[in-house]
């Protein structure tokens, strides 16, 4: 009876399933790649049946081969795509298409190839791997036609296998990949490699887009609402709950990539989607009018309309129901607090709320049709006490904190800036906020959140608390505290108003400042109010309020991120000029109507030069305010550069420079360098340059560069090494002169044989002559010897002569030359020391382009170093010191190791340093190790390292130093 029942029981739920999904209605989303974390939203929407409680029973089609995504949905085999932006750029009037939700602000498709291949012009001749449909309508085609790169100047076009082996392992000079996918893989390999991105050149996307028919999402308008809440809900979940997604990912859809690699691509979407700025699934205008104003070329009746679905503009009406409206009615005023001192966000000036949040109040007062009251405070800690009291009923901006949910709730953050620290202006920029926490005194501004961060995730309680940020920094002003911390815009914007060139902002925290709302906790409706609101307020709304209080200067070292800022902002007024003159010219065709037009033109004209010249003297501000000299460059000529950059080339001011090809100062060994680095923000290095004068300037020097209307402009930032290399050449003499002392003492261990040998021979002949007892053999014999011992003494000196020689030129030596020159300078002075020396060479007549003085000169200190540590350290008779050559991979080893006890482990990694010395200070300067580091890594571009190492020789354990130096072969 039981088995009956549970038979009935399946066949009910089993008929029931179908007739529920029957009223399913079957729909298909072409992906535009494999199944990974990239399409984690839609496979959340499916999973966790997001999509089914919508109504829909979704088939997710993963990419395959020869697969035309826009062509797949033009030709309704599916019913919605998936692609990047380039799908509104080839506009068809016969079967347009329009774009339903954008998920990534960035794109995330580049090239990537050999580390030789520096821009698109060096792809011809080279195998690419790619798929079809990227070099024809994508992002990638888009450069490559900038670049006039056409198919056929590949060599060889591969269709791409969907992993990153076959560029890994060489079969391919170039390939298409996504920052968060292909590249873990690459990166995990070590294979040195160059990203090569639209962005780089001007060209802005943004991928990851969701589209349909527009016939078919015009016709089904409540469908398409339902298909892009259901997406969104899905992406939400997915970035909630990565572990949990990647899991499904990789259990049911694919195991072409790792958990870990999966991961790693989770982090990275979450980066390009910017969840915390843009609303998910939001369209950014911006874009979409740069795109519509390419579209109107060639369709001029077009507009935002007929390729974005759903644009219309946000109306209260549709947002607010029947019962927030008579909430409302019974709420006569909504009391608000602020924190009084906190621009650009807000602050109470002369009883008047000011700042953006004001501006946002002004926005939801309007949308209420009841007023938003402020409550007169002095401080933060106040408006705190005051909202705890029920005396607010809401706090404009607020960071939600475990402790501040216990009284109250929190909208959705509307709000977001980073915390940075700002210092005085001479600290080094902080790239590790823990390397100061704890060690250093930090001021906060009393009741933030900051304070509940550092002391939860840093363990740092020696907070010091303070009324306002101005009271902060005039605190790291005065030298009371290391560092102020607060978030970039409230800093930025008291430094630009009160501490230019006293105070910076030096580092940046991880973690966000997301504000939102605070709400008394018991009332739920006006949170929900609220959170409505908050929902629908337009991009273009929050840039509009954001920009108009927000002008931020973040110094970061060797940082100049806002210069590209800057740049951008020129050339996006830039377009706005153009675009409106080309409006003017092409609409305006009587007299009467261009003159009215000119006139309206030229007033907007004037309110844009007057932006642009602000604009213009907060970047000339920035360049004076670096210590580097800063040089802006455009088709190889300077257009501007800072007071440092007029000095250093030896002019008086900027008018002498400004013109001038910047080829000019710079030697020709370091040109190359500098058009390696002009595509693409590799790290800083070291050329030569020359002042007007043409005297000679080691610098370090960094390449940056951008597009301006289809031009490159870049900017070298040059540090002037000059002190830096002379310190070098004192701590290089004065090694030269402690070795000095060392080389005086070989000598004489050196020529006391040989001398001896002499004297006994000479004597020996003489007595022989007054005796009358010689033979001419004997004789002949006799005087041979001396010879030879003359000889000896002859190339002894030569080697102590070349030994203080500065080499000008590398040359080829083997490695018997390398054994033979350390005998005869070192030799004598280990014997005479009770030292055994022991050679072997392993690698016989191995050579290598090196400055063989040099070398010679590092090892000499090492051996040095060895028969002092074992004069202190061994009182045994067996003193050993190995000297042993091999060959390693691409590197002639020198193996130069004692049985003296080996180094400590307190100092061993301190050696190297300048002026570090165990010895007493009459027999150790501490540069002799210093120098022999600095020959090896930096003049012969080889490495040295040290080891402690136990060993055996002739059945009896030894243990010692072990100094490895690599020379390279090739």
């Amino acid at each position: 009876m039981q088995k009956q029942i549970k038979l009935l029981f399946i066949l009910f739920l089993s008929l029931f399933s179908a007739l529920y999904a029957r009223n399913l209605e079957k729909v298909s989303i072409q992906l535009n790649w494999k199944y990974q974390f990239e399409y984690a939203g839609f496979i959340a929407a499916y999973e966790k049946g997001f999509y089914k409680e919508l109504g829909f029973d979704v088939e997710i089609r993963e990419y395959e081969d020869k697969i035309n995504v826009i062509n797949e949905v033009k030709n309704k085999k599916a019913d919605f795509g998936v692609y990047d932006l380039s799908l509104l750029e080839y506009y068809d009037e016969k079967k347009p298409l329009m774009l339903l939700a954008n998920y990534m602000k960035k794109s995330a498709l580049v090239f990537v190839a050999k580390q030789d291949i520096i821009t698109p012009y060096d792809f011809k001749n080279k195998i690419i791997m790619a798929e079809k449909s990227q070099l024809d309508k994508s992002i990638l085609s888009e450069l490559l036609k900038k670049f006039e790169i056409k198919k056929s100047d590949f060599k060889e076009i591969r269709n791409h296998d969907f992993s990153a082996d076959s560029f890994i392992n060489g079969n391919v000079d170039i390939m298409t990949a996504y920052l968060s996918n292909e590249l873990y893989k690459i990166k995990k390999s070590k294979v040195p490699y160059t990203v090569i991105t639209p962005a780089n050149y001007g060209m802005y996307n943004f991928s990851l887009n969701l589209f349909a028919l527009k016939d078919y999402a015009l016709s089904n308008q409540d469908k398409m609402k339902r298909i892009i809440e259901a997406t969104n809900r899905g992406w939400k979940y997915a970035f909630d709950h990565k572990k949990e997604l990647v899991d499904i990912i990789y259990n049911k859809y694919s195991k072409l990539k790792s958990k870990d690699a999966l991961l790693f691509e989770a982090l990275e979407i979450e980066k390009l989607m910017m969840p915390n700025l843009y609303e998910i699934g939001s369209i950014r205008d911006e874009l979409i009018k740069d795109i519509l104003s390419k579209l109107k070329e060639f369709h001029p009746n077009i507009n935002i309309n007929d390729i974005v679905f759903n644009t219309k503009d946000f109306k209260s009406n549709n947002i607010l129901t029947n019962a927030d409206k008579q909430y409302l009615t019974k709420k006569r005023k909504i009391n608000v607090c602020i924190d009084p001192n906190w621009l650009p966000f807000e602050k109470i000036e002369n009883g008047r709320h000011i700042g953006i949040s004001r501006e946002y109040m002004d926005y939801f007062q309007a949308i209420l049709k009841r007023p938003i009251n402020l409550i007169q405070t002095k401080t933060w800690s106040e408006s705190l006490e005051k909202f705890k009291a029920k005396k607010c009923d809401i706090l404009s901006l607020a960071m939600e904190t475990n402790n501040r949910k216990e009284y109250a709730n929190f909208t959705k953050p509307y709000i977001s800036s980073h915390f940075v620290i700002a210092t005085k202006n001479e600290e080094i920029f902080i790239p590790d906020i823990e390397s100061i926490i704890g060690k250093k005194k930090l001021a906060v501004v009393k009741g933030y959140a900051i304070i509940d961060l550092l002391k939860r995730r840093y363990k740092y309680e020696n907070i010091i608390e303070v009324d306002s940020v101005k009271e902060g920094l005039e605190k790291v002003a005065k030298g009371e505290v290391y560092g102020f911390i607060d978030c970039l815009a409230a800093i930025g914007y008291e430094i630009q108003k009160d501490f230019i060139g006293e105070l910076k902002i030096a580092g940046k925290f991880d973690d966000s400042l997301d504000l939102s709302i605070a709400i008394q906790k018991d009332d739920l409706a006006l949170l929900e109010i609220f959170n409505k609101i908050i929902k629908n307020i337009p991009e273009d709304k929050k840039h509009e309020i954001y920009n108009k209080w927000v002008n931020v200067k973040f110094d970061s070292g060797i940082d100049y991120s806002i210069i590209w800022k800057i740049v951008l902002g020129f050339l996006v007024i830039l377009l706005l000029i153009g675009y409106r003159q080309k409006e003017l010219l092409s609409k305006n065709r009587k007299i009467e109507e261009q003159k009215n037009k000119l006139k309206e033109s030229n007033n907007q004209f004037k309110r844009i030069q007057k932006e642009l010249e602000k604009t213009l003297k907060s970047f000339e501000t920035l360049l004076s305010s670096t210590m580097d000299s800063i040089y802006v460059v455009e088709k190889n000529i300077c257009i501007d550069t800072n007071e440092n950059g007029v000095f250093l080339l030896g002019y008086k001011n900027k008018r002498d420079l400004i013109g001038q090809n910047i080829f000019k100062f710079i030697e020709n060994s370091g040109k190359k360098d500098i058009l390696k680095n002009l595509y693409e923000n590799h790290e800083p290095f070291e050329i030569n340059i020359k002042d007007k004068d043409s005297k000679t300037i080691p610098s370090l020097v960094k390449v940056n560069t951008t597009n301006f209307e289809g031009k490159a402009v870049y900017i070298i930032s040059v540090i002037d090494l000059r002190d830096i290399k002379e310190k070098e050449m004192i701590f290089f003499r004065q090694s030269k002169m402690a070795a000095m002392g060392e080389m005086i003492g070989n000598i004489a261990h050196q020529w006391r044989q040989p001398l001896s040998v002499i004297s006994a021979v000479s004597t020996g002949l003489k007595l022989k002559f007054s005796l009358g007892e010689y033979e001419t053999s004997s004789v002949l014999s006799s005087l041979d010897n001396m010879n030879e011992s003359a000889q000896y003494l002859s190339q002894t000196i030569d080697d102590f002569r070349n030994f203080y020689k500065t080499d000008k030129e590398k040359t080829y030596v083997n490695s018997n030359q390398i054994i033979s020159k350390n005998s005869n300078l070192i030799g004598s002075s280990l014997k005479d020391n009770s030292i055994e020396f022991i050679v072997k060479n392993s690698c016989e007549g191995l050579e290598v382009n090196t400055y063989l003085n040099e070398l010679i000169q590092a090892t000499v200190n090492i051996f040095n170093n060895a028969k002092d540590a074992l004069l202190l350290n061994n009182k045994e008779d067996n003193r050993f010191v190995f000297f042993e050559l091999y060959q390693k991979d691409n590197y002639l080893v020198l193996s130069i190791k004692d049985n003296a006890g080996g180094i400590s482990l307190d100092i061993k990694d301190k050696i190297f340093e300048p002026y570090f010395t165990t010895k007493h200070q009459s027999n150790g300067t501490g540069i002799g190790l210093y120098m022999t580091h600095q020959i090896i890594e930096n003049h012969i571009e080889g490495k040295i390292e040290v080891l402690n190492e136990e060993y055996t020789w002739e059945n009896k354990k030894y243990k010692g130093a072990n100094f490895l130096i690599y020379i390279p072969t090739t």
